[in-house]
């Protein structure tokens, strides 16, 4: 059984800036990204989990994805707010709902999609005060075009765990 978290991924010159910050800030070594479903165990073969998240989103149209100032979750996750569009809404629900049909369940289910972009987590009181004295004078404001879903698998070597992008599904 594998492990998989499906997102979508920013253009390079926005991931680049992101990275940027991720790496002063010692966030894990994923991709910059938004995250669309959680973490998930898959019981089946890697195509047969593609053509459900193909089907899943057959008949979703490339939208405008737009990225905007910093928030927090507590003191713990500092991330670039993502705005809840229709569009992104209907993707996540689509994705949510083509999975429900196959009797799977995201690992943290209990919380409510808030889309957004990770630039520090896991933070002590004293590195969240540094980090957003280091952000007061970042205020992004990006918009691209979600093209294609992002299916993020889990890769294991020896006692290293680390999340790799495996496929992207485009949208149509």
């Amino acid at each position: 059984m594998a492990e998989f978290f499906l997102g979508i991924i920013l253009p390079a010159d926005f991931e680049e800036e992101v990275e940027d910050f991720r790496r002063r800030f010692a966030a894990p070594k994923t991709a910059p990204h938004i995250t669309l479903i959680p973490p998930f165990n898959w019981p089946g073969t890697d195509l047969e989990l593609e053509q459900i998240i193909s089907a899943s989103i057959q008949g979703t149209s490339p939208f405008v994805v737009k990225a905007r100032g910093i928030g927090r979750f507590g003191r713990r996750v500092i991330y670039i707010n993502v705005e809840p569009s229709e569009e992104l809404l209907s993707l996540y629900e689509k994705l949510e709902s083509g999975l429900e049909n196959q009797d799977i369940a995201a690992t943290d289910q209990d919380r409510s999609y808030h889309p957004h972009i990770t630039l520090a987590t896991r933070l002590s009181p004293g590195e969240f005060n540094l980090y957003m004295e280091e952000l007061k004078d970042y205020n992004p404001s990006r918009e691209f075009l979600c093209q294609q879903v992002a299916l993020f698998k889990m890769e294991v070597r020896d006692r290293r765990r680390r999340w790799l992008i495996f496929k992207q599904v485009p949208l149509k």
